[in-house]
């Protein structure tokens, strides 16, 4: 079982010169059967996941994946798909454009009945049917839409669909990819970095009133004084894939595909295990300076790790809605929303969880003892 979650991360700095700063950062995760406990650490240490494809998790022993499962691309319906990827950004542009054209056309459409008053028809007024526009009020909207249609074709350029349609493989390689993640070595690691902070100064020049003047402004700069970075020697207690085997991507036109690093545990040794050199690292690294910040993650070894992409059955000929040619089109004739709305209702999305178990020996296991047992006072490994 997997889920999508969010993992609480708490930062305390505490020093005797910038007072106490407690903040709370939310980091998006995908967990696999993860249950999380908190690493004692000093009030000096700041503990960030940085910007890693993973976080550092733990599970209580549970019933987990077997190689025999398997997983499918889901076809959502067409309200999970809006729900999903609604492109409002999109969608708002495109209606105030459609404003500004009703606007447009109500002023050539609409006629309105004037009445003038004029000395050349000696004193007798003059009654006629004109545009409400007719007096240089219609280069309004019209500014309006030149300028909307102007960040609109910006916007098409930076959407993340357009960028999808770039990273398009074929089913084969994505078979092969998801082989070398589930063959490759995990890697946990954990990085410490010692710093301080430096109060200078600087000599900056402002305005005021159109005369220029120069101040002092202080500032603090960090300064890092010590770096080490460390690994989970997990020899003992053995690691194998329980990911899950993926198919049926060749029945969807098009497959989103994400992909998410994650580990468990197969027992509470390996678990303490894994905790103790967890704890042990940032313990030995603690108090060499006045502060510590603390990163974790996980990455697979000789693997080119992607988080997105999207597969076909045959990229050379793609379904006509994920066209390249078929996008811009429908971006000048001010249709990329329906167009946008069309892919995301025929494609279908996968979340892949690459996920390795620790603590199981036998056939599979890399890394096992013939004793086949362990110790938490496992020396670490350097990176």
């Amino acid at each position: 079982m997997a889920h999508s979650g969010s993992l609480l991360c708490v930062s305390l700095v505490l020093g005797s010169h910038l007072g106490l700063i407690f903040s709370l950062h939310i980091l998006s995760v995908s967990a696999c059967h993860l249950w999380c406990r908190p690493l004692p650490l000093h009030p000096c240490i700041q503990l960030c996941a940085g910007s890693c494809h993973s976080v550092l998790l733990s599970t209580h022993p549970g019933p987990f994946p077997c190689p025999s499962e398997q997983q499918r691309p889901i076809q959502p319906s067409f309200t999970k798909s809006l729900c999903r990827e609604s492109h409002w950004k999109c969608l708002l542009l495109s209606l105030l454009m459609y404003g500004c054209l009703g606007a447009v056309a109500w002023c050539h459409v609409t006629t309105v009945t004037r009445l003038t008053f004029s000395s050349a028809y000696q004193g007798n007024s003059l009654m006629y049917h004109d545009s409400p526009c007719s007096n240089g009020y219609v280069y309004i909207p019209l500014a309006f839409l030149l300028m909307l249609y102007a960040v609109y074709l910006v916007e098409c350029w930076h959407c993340q669909a357009r960028h999808e349609l770039q990273h398009r493989v074929d089913v084969s390689s994505v078979r092969e990819r998801v082989g070398r993640m589930q063959q490759a070595t995990p890697c946990i690691w954990w990085k410490a970095i010692s710093y301080h902070y430096v109060r200078r100064t600087r000599q900056v020049t402002r305005y005021r009133n159109g005369d220029a003047y120069t101040t002092t402004q202080v500032y603090h700069e960090r300064v890092n004084t010590h770096v080490a970075e460390a690994e989970f020697d997990y020899a003992r207690c053995g690691v194998r894939d329980v990911s899950k085997a993926l198919v049926g991507l060749e029945g969807a036109p098009a497959t989103r595909l994400r992909f998410t690093k994650c580990f468990s545990f197969a027992s509470v040794e390996a678990e303490n295990a894994y905790l103790c050199q967890r704890a042990r690292f940032f313990a030995e690294n603690e108090g060499l300076d006045d502060y510590m910040e603390a990163r974790e993650g996980m990455h697979l070894k000789n693997v080119d790790f992607r988080e997105f992409m999207v597969a076909f059955p045959d990229p050379a000929r793609p379904p006509w809605y994920a066209c390249s040619s078929a996008f811009w089109a429908a971006a000048l004739l001010t249709l990329s929303w329906p167009l946008r709305v069309l892919a995301e209702y025929r494609t279908a999305y996968a979340h892949y969880h690459v996920e390795k178990l620790f603590g199981l020996e036998g056939p599979g296991s890399a890394g096992g003892s013939a004793g086949g047992g362990f110790s938490p006072s496992d020396e670490l490994l350097p990176r």
